[in-house]
């Protein structure tokens, strides 16, 4: 057994989970080499963290953890095998609708862009400009003038009503409204990084260790301590680099990101400076 996992198992449980956040039946776990409730990926992670943390060299706990899970991977292969079929089995089914749906759309699409439009241009009406100058009395002399003056009147009359008319449809096309930004709350690790995090409302708590990006709902209020602090984190589009590696505490709350002490992490935490 290594030197480095014998000083682990010297130094102990309780100790370890506070130094490391780690849950303390995972440590218990790591100690006694019983892989059986965790994964492959879990247990490299808390490895990573202790290694870092105690600067230890612990490569023959994991050659014996991977050997294990390597005996045990052809049946979970098995059990997940079926699942993966069934899944693409309705894969191609929501494909093969999505498809109709989109040409439906398109159809739908030229057949309103084709139709011509109902609406008509507002006409003058010329009937009743005849039947106004019929009515009008007629005056021998300057008769030709005065005929031009009342067609002039009649068709600025006309002029002025359709102008009324085009500015009162305009009025009635409210301006659209622009599109909301949506929020967004994303974590990026450099490295592989174990991260507990608490929905600080609900006093739901949870931890994953991961290398790829990790997206939390932006509308909650979230308690976050990470395993190290190299990460970088984007609110809203806008990206905030950390570069320490010792462990790292925040604060989420209306899209604004603190970093907070131990001390200001367990009074957000009801007195419990663990995520767990």
């Amino acid at each position: 057994m290594s030197s480095g996992f014998d000083k682990l198992k010297s130094i102990g449980t309780q100790k370890i989970h506070e130094a490391t956040h780690i849950a303390r039946a995972h440590v218990k776990s790591i100690l006694e080499e019983n892989f059986e409730d965790m994964s492959s990926v879990q247990f490299n992670g808390f490895i990573s963290i202790l290694e870092r943390e105690y600067s230890v060299d612990l490569s023959d706990l994991k050659k014996r953890a991977k050997e294990y899970f390597q005996s045990n991977a052809s049946s979970v292969k098995k059990e997940k095998a079926a699942h993966v079929f069934l899944a693409h089995k309705k894969k191609k089914k929501l494909t093969a609708i999505y498809m109709i749906l989109g040409v439906a759309l398109v159809v739908l699409f030229f057949i309103f862009t084709a139709t011509p439009s109902q609406e008509e241009a507002p006409r003058v009406d010329n009937i009743a400009i005849e039947s106004a100058k019929s009515t009008l009395p007629i005056v021998e002399i300057e008769q030709n003038e005065t005929v031009a003056d009342v067609n002039t009147t009649l068709e600025a009359n006309a002029t002025s009503t359709q102008a009324v008319e085009a500015e009162a449809v305009a009025s009635q096309v409210a301006p659209e409204a622009p599109a909301a930004q949506p929020l967004s709350f994303k974590i990026l690790p450099k490295t592989r990084v174990w991260l507990g995090y608490i929905d600080v409302a609900e006093q739901k708590k949870y931890q994953k260790t991961f290398s790829d990006e990790l997206s939390l709902d932006p509308t909650k209020e979230w308690l976050l301590a990470f395993g190290h602090g190299n990460i970088m984190v984007d609110i809203n589009g806008v990206t905030t680099k950390f570069t320490t590696p010792r462990n790292i505490r925040f604060l989420y709350k209306n899209a604004e990101l603190k970093e907070i002490s131990i001390e200001e992490f367990k009074s957000l935490n009801n007195g419990n400076g663990n995520v767990w």
